[in-house]
């Protein structure tokens, strides 16, 4: 052994899991840890990430091992009991840390999320692909259901769609409603008013099981924090909603998505009526045929819109990035909870955003599953550290991990991806959010008809 190893033996204070190849910059952590050196001295390996260094697979000797199994346990307890101090500094986010338990019997020693994620991610990949296609089972016929009255107070929103709406939305309703027929109006221009909406259409259905809200004109690749109100009539995928960072906050914009062609959600407006304003300019130029009834409608939307002072500009893409922590596959970008000065709440993936895309476009290609498990465990190490960033309080890392393989649209990394966001959204104090996943991984589909019943109304 080196001096400094025996030193460090002395040191009363509790042993950091990474030793020297820790990359933690908090000074936080080094009070409360010890860094000792490896007991024999190794070679690294030149061109190497020091950063993650811990993590690669190295050939210890039989003594090296069994100190390392030994400590194992109480490293990583340590870990979480030292991550959830720092974690109360962020606003409080991570009070529940140790609460996040999944199926561990009660009378088990409980497990770090690290522990579980490396445990659980081994077969969560694979077993995706043997996932039962059941997204039709919950449709329902809407001659089997009555409806919430077109009056009812707007709790009746909350309680479905788990959000509150902002005051655009209703004036913008308010605003269809001194014309002519508003379903005739939109139809027009070939717009459909959907979601939350229908509540005043009297198109609600009442639920027995409120679940299904969640999924009601939720397309494909919309995340939780993307509320559709719009779409294009007819067979487009098309739709405009509200983006929201934080389920308890307002929207921080509208944006737009066309979920037949990608994931992209890019932002129009900060209101509605600047969402609206934008949609039929660009619908006049592109279907000639409706440019009258588009230019009426303009002008009469740009009159109550400066009566009632919203803007009808488009939102300012570099102002919003000046505040996320990574811009995300779906390019909205994320915001969470980040100290600059500790780098506290967010880490950069193991890989790049393209060679993540590679990945998933050689999964998507693989034409065996030979082919298949091959990609799958090149991908296993962006999961498994963005396991390990959540239990060191860059719950950013997690979040960001989720939504790039929901993303994917890949079956076989639906698990994956509901497991990352479900963890990140709760230490986040987003469990609307949480929710909301839960239900949409339940009930995904393809199309553009995404009204939970089988026949609109």
């Amino acid at each position: 052994m080196s001096e400094e190893y025996q030193d460090s033996l002395k040191d009363t204070r509790r042993t950091c899991k990474y030793g020297v190849s820790c990359y933690q910059k908090n000074p936080e952590h080094h009070k409360q840890f010890k860094h000792p050196p490896p007991s024999k001295t190794k070679t690294g390996k030149k061109g190497t990430n020091n950063r993650f260094e811990p993590y690669r697979k190295t050939k210890n000797n039989k003594h090296e091992a069994t100190i390392q199994n030994d400590d194992e346990s109480t490293i990583s307890d340590n870990l979480v009991t030292e991550t959830l101090g720092e974690a109360k500094k962020l606003e409080g986010i991570a009070k529940n840390t140790l609460d996040l338990k999944d199926n561990i019997n009660s009378e088990e020693k409980p497990k770090t999320s690290i522990e579980r994620g490396l445990e659980e991610s081994k077969g969560e990949l694979t077993s995706a692909s043997e996932k039962t296609d059941d997204s039709n089972k919950y449709l329902i016929k809407s001659d089997s259901i009555s409806y919430h009255d077109k009056d009812a107070d707007k709790s009746v929103i909350k309680n479905c769609f788990l959000v509150d709406m902002p005051e655009d939305f209703y004036s913008f309703y308010e605003f269809l409603s001194e014309m002519e027929s508003i379903e005739k109006l939109l139809s027009g221009v070939n717009l459909q008013l959907i979601g939350p909406y229908e509540l005043f259409l009297g198109k609600l259905p009442i639920l027995e099981d409120k679940d299904l809200y969640l999924v009601h004109w939720r397309f494909f690749y919309d995340v939780p924090e993307f509320q559709a109100v719009l779409k294009k009539k007819g067979k487009s995928e098309f739709h405009i909603g509200y983006f929201r960072d934080d389920p308890k906050e307002k929207p921080v914009f509208l944006a737009r998505n066309d979920s037949s062609v990608d994931c992209t959600i890019t932002p129009i407006s900060e209101n509605i009526f600047g969402a609206v304003y934008w949609y039929l300019q660009n619908e006049k130029k592109t279907s000639p045929f409706i440019a009258v009834a588009c230019q009426k409608l303009i002008d009469k939307l740009k009159k109550w819109a400066e009566e009632k002072k919203y803007s009808l500009d488009e939102y300012n893409i570099k102002k919003r990035m000046q505040k996320t922590v990574c811009r995300t596959f779906h390019h909205a970008g994320i915001v969470v909870p980040y100290n600059k000065k500790t780098q506290l709440g967010y880490r950069k993936l193991v890989e790049s955003d393209n060679n993540i895309k590679k990945m998933f476009k050689s999964l998507k290609e693989a034409k065996s599953q030979e082919q298949k498990d091959k990609i799958l465990s090149e991908l296993q190490p962006v999961i498994t550290f963005a396991s390990i960033a959540m239990d060191e309080c860059d719950f950013g890392t997690g979040l960001e991990a989720g939504v790039a393989l929901f993303c994917s649209g890949i079956k076989e990394l639906e698990n994956s991806a509901l497991r990352n966001l479900e963890v990140a959204y709760t230490l986040l104090n987003r469990e609307e959010f949480s929710k909301i996943v839960q239900v949409h991984m339940k009930h995904r589909r393809k199309g553009p008809d995404m009204s939970i019943l089988s026949e609109s109304k």
